[in-house]
């Protein structure tokens, strides 16, 4: 008789763990639509071990860049002409990061996800770096003033997560890592993401529960 297959962060890197993650990332859809849409991007969703520990990859945006400056987002950017979300992914991970294409495992990538009032597409496209290290990385600091890692254990527990409520009424997750504050669609495709990989005993979404005030909204 075949045991029943857990999905845990003990074997989150596992086959089994990817086609969950994926199957569940690309059937996520969104009836409303823009038709003034001003662009699409796509963002690396980063799975990594550091020091052994599974963990995920984000970076602080320079104070000096014109949007969204000094929040926590994953390595990405616009979509150029021509190019799909795979290779705009790996594409803005090397030029903001410096992380070589042949460390990233791209296991595949979900479907497009709002941004701010539904002008832009940003398409996650998951992979995994197994062992990250800091040579590994050569920031550029025209782009991005910070990168840090942050335990999956950590964004599973639920007193780092709440929510807040935007003007328009959307409510959606935080995730609070020491002195950082993931949220906006950062923290939307972190939940989606943890949400496809872990089974429920694991990441309960509890966020739900407590509020938090971002400066920024």
């Amino acid at each position: 008789m075949y045991g029943k297959i857990t999905f845990g962060i003990h074997n989150i890197f596992s086959f089994a763990s990817r086609e969950r993650c994926m199957t569940k990332l690309k059937k996520i859809s969104f009836s409303k639509q823009n038709p003034k849409l001003e662009a699409t991007a796509a963002v690396l969703v980063p799975l990594c071990r550091v020091e052994g520990v599974p963990s995920l990859l984000y970076t602080v945006r320079s104070s000096t860049l014109r949007t969204n400056s000094g929040q926590v987002s994953f390595p990405g950017g616009k979509t150029d002409k021509n190019e799909t979300a795979i290779e705009t992914a790996i594409r803005e991970t090397r030029e903001e990061i410096g992380l070589s294409p042949q460390k990233i495992e791209v296991w595949g990538e979900g479907s497009p996800v709002p941004g701010r009032n539904f002008k832009i597409m940003i398409t996650p496209v998951v992979a995994s770096i197994q062992e990250l290290k800091p040579q590994d990385l050569k920031v550029n600091t025209n782009e991005v003033s910070e990168v840090f890692t942050v335990p999956i254990e950590t964004l599973c527990d639920s007193k780092n997560q709440y929510y807040t409520q935007f003007k328009n009424g959307y409510i959606l997750p935080v995730f609070v890592a020491e002195e950082y504050k993931i949220w906006g669609v950062t923290a939307y495709i972190t939940h989606l993401f943890l949400s496809g990989i872990l089974s429920k005993d694991v990441y309960k979404n509890e966020w739900i529960k407590k509020k938090i005030v971002i400066d920024n909204l």
